[in-house]
């Protein structure tokens, strides 16, 4: 070897030093938190219902409620009216005095008492799909971070490895058996797995910030802690089952179909002629200071000739039409995505198994002992890229396959509770959920009463 060769052989070498000392990597993976509270499933929704209740969404709901039944119970108010004619002291002079009160013969209080009542059961739903909501979003997020752990993991062990693979090129290099070219395309292979590990590590700081994000403290240090055999979501087939049978949604629409009928029931009432009933006191004053005094009751009864109610009654009885054939479109098509996710769901899982037990062992196999064949000379250095490629594709497959499982999890999960998959899988989920419901209470009208 030529003084020049050697020379610059040097030159490379010493600056990569710390990549075979392995101190670049120890600076790297120090960039991480030092100490993380691990948090479980079960007290990531604790804390997230225990914030979000501070809200009071429900005290206002049960208020407005309390006050539309005590609202539906009062009568029509009464009506005073007074006449006179004739002001002059020669003339004759006439005074009425009379009140008239609304009657309600045909229910219409009573009707709007069943409407408030309905609407109080609709709230007790409402919190229960809003807390149900509220878990699998918190669920979905959880998730997202034990995801992003293990994709950490994943990344910083690949890391080693391409740490190793660049120490073995740089010895057969100086050795003199590879060209300046190989150990540059090792760098730069090595430089990007550092770049996709500190990407790994703002992911995760961002899921954990997502998460703590629905109690109101934004925390990057949190962290769930499981392997991936544990995190996989094999309890979602016997939560589904569970599920089925406390359907809030199909409850949902029962109670709109029984609101439909009272509101039908309601504009029934209204069209009928309800009385009105006058009560009063006529007293007449002649111009000879003569009085008389008369007490006059009557009854007027409203003609309901042309408004019938006849258009609102047809609408009210298209919707509740309607309501009845949603129901059994719904309840054929929901279990027929419930069982297509869960077969894909059984499916992945023997998939995420067969990679998780067989091909990941075998792959870190090939590639440790392929690595160890290039450093005894006996392999090329193409050899070592193509297993470390397979350790690489085979690595990220089981990540792959973990986030399309719980995805498909938490899509079964929402349908059997008869809620949009779409509702609750973002990580702006609850903001919505929130969002929606501040809409609903403003949105609540006042039943019964009137002037």
């Amino acid at each position: 070897m030529s003084k020049n060769q050697s020379t610059r052989r040097a030159a490379l070498t010493l600056p990569w030093a710390a990549f075979g000392s392995g101190l670049l990597l120890s600076a790297v993976f120090s960039s991480a938190p030092a100490h993380s509270q691990s948090l479980t499933l079960q007290q990531a929704v604790d804390q997230a219902s225990q914030y979000q209740a501070a809200q009071q969404f429900w005290e206002t709901q049960n208020s407005i409620n309390q006050s539309n039944i005590r609202q539906s119970r009062l009568f029509k108010n009464p009506e005073l009216s007074i006449e006179q004619t004739g002001f002059g002291a020669n003339q004759d002079q006439e005074l009425s005095i009379g009140i008239s009160q609304p009657l309600d013969i045909f229910g219409e209080r009573k009707a709007n008492q069943k409407l408030a009542g309905i609407a109080q059961d609709k709230t007790a739903l409402d919190q229960k799909i809003y807390q149900a909501k509220l878990q699998l979003a918190v669920k979905y997020l959880w998730s997202q971070l034990a995801i992003a752990e293990l994709e950490k993991s994943i990344v910083k062990a690949q890391l080693q490895v391409s740490e190793e693979n660049l120490n073995a090129i740089q010895k057969r290099f100086q050795a003199g058996s590879l060209a300046e070219v190989d150990v540059n395309r090792a760098r730069l292979s090595h430089a990007e797995n550092i770049r996709l590990f500190r990407q790994a590590g703002l992911q995760l700081q961002v899921a954990a910030q997502q998460l703590s994000n629905v109690w109101g403290t934004p925390d990057k240090n949190i962290a769930v802690n499981l392997s991936a055999q544990k995190l996989w979501p094999a309890a979602a087939h016997q939560q589904v089952q569970d599920n089925l049978a406390d359907n809030y949604m199909e409850k949902y629409r029962i109670l709109q179909l029984k609101e439909s009928e009272l509101a039908v029931d309601a504009l029934k009432a209204k069209a009928r002629p309800n009385p009105t009933l006058n009560a009063g006191v006529n007293r007449t004053r002649t111009a000879n200071a003569e009085t008389d005094s008369q007490f006059v009751v009557g009854l007027s009864v409203p003609l309901n000739i042309f408004d019938r109610q006849q258009h609102g009654l047809q609408i009210e009885q298209a919707k509740q039409a309607l309501l009845s054939r949603q129901q059994n479109f719904y309840l054929k098509q929901n279990a027929l995505q419930i069982g297509t996710l869960l077969t894909e769901l059984q499916g992945l899982e023997v998939q995420f198994n067969e990679v998780d037990q067989t091909q990941i062992p075998l792959a870190v196999q090939v590639q440790g002992k392929t690595l160890q064949g290039f450093q005894a000379g006996k392999f090329a250095l193409t050899d070592v890229q193509q297993a470390t490629l397979q350790l690489q594709e085979v690595r990220l497959r089981k990540i792959q396959l973990l986030k399309d499982g719980w995805q498909k999890a938490l899509e079964a999960e929402s349908l059997s509770l008869g809620i949009a998959p779409s509702a609750v899988m973002s990580k702006d989920a609850v903001a919505e959920i929130n969002q929606n419901l501040w809409q609903d209470i403003q949105a609540m009208p006042v039943i019964g009463g009137g002037s």
